[in-house]
């Protein structure tokens, strides 16, 4: 017994050992990360309704401002007109947390964002909602519900079946990295709840599903996630994207050459060059930090306007809010 003691110890340490060891994206080989990378493997979900189902539902509008449409979300009156809405969020959710998955609840953080919400209103700040909700939640991927439940008109009951669809969408960059839908399910069975039909459904689809996820996750993990990077200069800020810099580059060429060292591999697209912004697409950021925790658009902004500040002998300001789109204003000297 005391020799299988010792065997067992010694491959359970051989094993933690052999964790702690492999090399993380940020190049970290220490076993001291403050938080368990190998959790960190798995992206965090939220399940959000869609833009046709909140439509559906009348909680969609939009607005324009400065002759831009916006969408207008009301996500809390969406949960209050669709009865069937807490249930089958909630099997979808039940399913991916047996898959191995953390989520974030889609209604406590509605609840959690609403004291900020009266805040910013009273301040005059308008937010997405949407972007207010993912900045809160800070998902890697969100599962977009579509859906409608309804009867069987072939039945000679009350049968009833479910359409459905579910996008894995990544809440950094927008693709969609995973994808299932099916018409009709439960067509032929007894069953008329909509939460047990979609609980049912996942049982079927959503090992194949899961398994995109993550070998999409796994892909980003290694390569960094893609966001995009505007810098733009503010009104009666005097002063242009050409102008030189303290260390005799324009602002031009030393906002390009930030964006050169700090993406990650090197990665990045310069898409609009003017003298009044600079704006790149397909940014490549690392995942994660080096102790583990999500790396976003907001992180990498906040270091380029410091170091802009720093090295320019300027002052701009990170006013970026969502996961995947940094904005950094610059203000004047």
């Amino acid at each position: 017994m005391k020799t299988k003691f010792i065997l067992c110890a010694t491959m359970a340490t051989l094993i933690v050992a052999s964790c702690g060891s492999s090399e993380n994206q940020s190049g970290s080989s220490s076993g001291e990360e403050l938080v368990d990378v190998t959790e960190q493997q798995k992206p965090k979900l939220m399940v959000v309704p869609s833009d046709q189902l909140l439509n559906q539902f009348n909680m969609l509008k939009q607005e324009n401002a400065q002759g831009k449409t916006l969408l207008i979300r009301d996500y809390n009156g969406y949960l209050l007109a669709d009865a069937n809405s807490k249930f089958i969020i909630s099997s979808i959710q039940d399913a991916f947390i047996k898959f191995g998955f953390p989520l974030n609840d889609f209604e406590q953080t509605l609840k959690s964002i609403n004291d900020q919400d009266m805040i910013d209103e009273v301040d005059g700040i308008k937010k997405d909602a949407k972007t207010m909700l993912l900045t809160t939640a800070r998902p890697d991927v969100i599962l977009e519900l579509d859906y409608n439940f309804r009867e069987n008109m072939e039945s000679r009951g009350v049968d009833k079946m479910l359409t459905y669809s579910i996008r894995a969408i990544d809440a950094f960059s927008n693709k969609v990295v995973a994808a299932i839908q099916e018409a009709d399910y439960g067509k032929n069975t007894p069953v008329n709840s909509a939460e047990k039909l979609m609980a049912d459904a996942l049982d079927v689809q959503g090992a194949n599903f899961t398994k995109q996820i993550g070998i999409y996750f796994n892909d980003i993990i290694d390569k960094g996630r893609t966001i995009t990077v505007r810098v733009t200069i503010e009104n009666g800020a005097n002063l242009t994207m050409s102008d030189e810099c303290l260390e005799n580059d324009t602002y031009t060429d030393f906002l390009i050459d930030y964006v050169k060292k700090n993406a990650y591999k090197g990665a990045y697209t310069l898409t609009r060059n003017t003298e009044t912004e600079l704006y790149f697409t397909n940014v490549q950021i690392p995942t994660l930090n080096e102790d583990g925790t999500q790396f976003s658009a907001y992180d990498f902004a906040r270091a380029m306007s410091k170091a802009l500040n720093k090295g320019c002998g300027m002052k701009s300001k990170n006013r970026t809010q969502g996961l995947g789109d940094a904005l950094i204003s610059i203000k004047g000297m």
